[in-house]
């Protein structure tokens, strides 16, 4: 059941039961008396109970006064310390920014970003979420990350994407490999060897399958791992060759291996930031999202 109670009613009572005085409450909050008596005599009439004892020299407040102004003033001191929270957050004095991404991103781009975010506002946390490309588009949907850093080969409406870079994949040989002082290769010749790749469930698969189709060339990878850095250790211990991100190489121990490009496909990829369509940004995720725009390709 809704109650017709207005702040207004409630800040006449607080400040009548503070001064014991309808003219002093009136001078305070800057109205007429009558006005303050007309909002105490409404609170009465909604609750249904006396608030004050009047008479020609004094107010006294009731023991339903008493009751009423303690919850008002648990409610006052509430609402203040949650707006002096807003007011904080909205100054990035405080706060919290979720950020979803592919593992890739993660170990390469935002660390600096992130960096940089926490040196200007060290007071708001920054919660990091790397997981594979559906998964993150998934925390999406669901709300429980502000924004992703992601490649992006969705067209689904409910995204909003904004391209910050392109990323290549090369090949990666180990250094004694039959193709390593070769300048570029193809891609037949990057199925005729032992292809160790990203999952179906990564972005990875989606580029590297999309170039292998258009090329009219069965896409069938000899070994999968879930993590880059165990598809790098598993190329430098002679066990196949592998599609590596130009990103991903400099965030990386790459010594041992060489890096080729592709001549005859186009393993080209978009990174961005996807975000909600219909969710607005926090101020510290609308903070991020800005330094995110900066740190991209110009």
């Amino acid at each position: 059941m809704l109650i017709n109670l207005t702040p207004a009613d409630l800040d006449a009572f607080v400040s009548v039961a503070e001064t014991g005085s309808f003219r002093q409450s009136a001078q305070r909050l800057g109205v007429s008396q009558p006005t303050v008596s007309a909002r105490i005599r409404h609170l009465e009439a909604v609750l249904k109970v006396k608030l004050f004892h009047r008479t020609t020299r004094r107010v006294v407040i009731t023991e339903a006064g008493e009751r009423l102004r303690a919850r008002v003033e648990r409610m006052v001191l509430e609402t203040r310390a949650l707006m002096a929270e807003f007011r904080e957050e909205a100054h990035l004095q405080r706060g919290r920014v979720t950020i979803g991404a592919s593992p890739s991103v993660a170990a390469s781009f935002l660390p600096g970003v992130i960096s940089d975010f926490q040196h200007r506002w060290p007071d708001v946390e920054v919660v990091l979420l790397d997981d594979f490309y559906g998964q993150v588009l998934d925390r999406v949907t669901r709300g429980e990350v502000d924004l992703v850093v992601s490649p992006f080969v969705s067209d689904e409406g409910a995204f909003i994407f904004e391209p910050l870079m392109e990323d290549v994949f090369r090949l990666a040989v180990p250094r004694g490999h039959a193709l390593a002082g070769r300048a570029s290769v193809t891609l037949a010749e990057v199925a005729a060897e032992n292809l160790i790749a990203m999952p179906p469930e990564s972005a990875a698969w989606a580029v590297v399958r999309t170039a292998f189709a258009a090329a009219g060339i069965d896409y069938a990878p000899a070994m999968l791992t879930r993590y880059s850095l165990t598809l790098v250790s598993l190329i430098k211990q002679g066990l196949g060759v592998g599609l590596v991100t130009e990103m991903l190489s400099r965030a990386i121990d790459m010594r041992e291996l060489t890096l080729l490009p592709v001549a005859d496909a186009d393993l080209t990829r978009r990174i961005g930031i996807v975000r909600a369509r219909d969710r607005a940004l926090s101020p510290a995720a609308q903070a991020f999202h800005e330094l995110l725009l900066r740190a991209g390709d110009p």
